[in-house]
């Protein structure tokens, strides 16, 4: 009987460290392996329409210019300056290329002095047309769309 009960005891510990998850499995079949599924990720802010641009308010105005290298796909923006010079914390630029849709955006620091420049590597596609942004963020808390508009490279070779 003594047999028995050692048989129990045994065939209940298995029993127990099976239903546990104890038990390791060296079948590599019993887990199958994932397919990949590979989901293009959209940016929902990128958009090469430009927006509405906003009024200054009064004694605010501020400038930045934009240029783009018709040889480079290098697009510069300066600042030029304005009455609202002092009171601006900063001023942001975004680039949205067109020919891989990044969304890059550089900023001038606090105060910015006049004649200061941003580069951006604009799309380097012929007579693709990038979209930049410009905005202000005063020390008031007022934000200022300055411009929003698209610039097209040329390569003129």
């Amino acid at each position: 009987m003594n047999y028995k009960l050692v048989t129990v005891c045994v065939l209940l510990l298995a029993a127990l460290v099976f239903v546990a998850g104890c038990v390791d499995s060296n079948d590599p079949s019993e887990t199958p392996t994932p397919t990949p599924t590979v989901t293009p990720t959209v940016n929902p802010d990128f958009s090469l329409t430009p927006g509405p641009t906003d009024e200054f308010p009064a004694g605010k105005d501020v400038t930045v210019q934009i240029g783009r290298d018709s040889n480079k796909p290098t697009i510069t923006a300066t600042y030029a300056g304005g009455k609202g010079t002092n009171q601006v914390s900063r001023i942001e630029v975004t680039l949205y290329r067109a020919d891989d849709s990044q969304i890059i955006t550089q900023q001038f620091g606090k105060e910015p002095k006049i004649g200061t420049e941003l580069v951006f590597e604009g799309s380097s596609t012929p007579s693709t047309s990038d979209r930049v942004k410009v905005v202000a963020y005063y020390y008031s808390g007022e934000v200022v769309v300055v411009s929003d508009d698209l610039y097209t490279y040329k390569n003129r070779t």
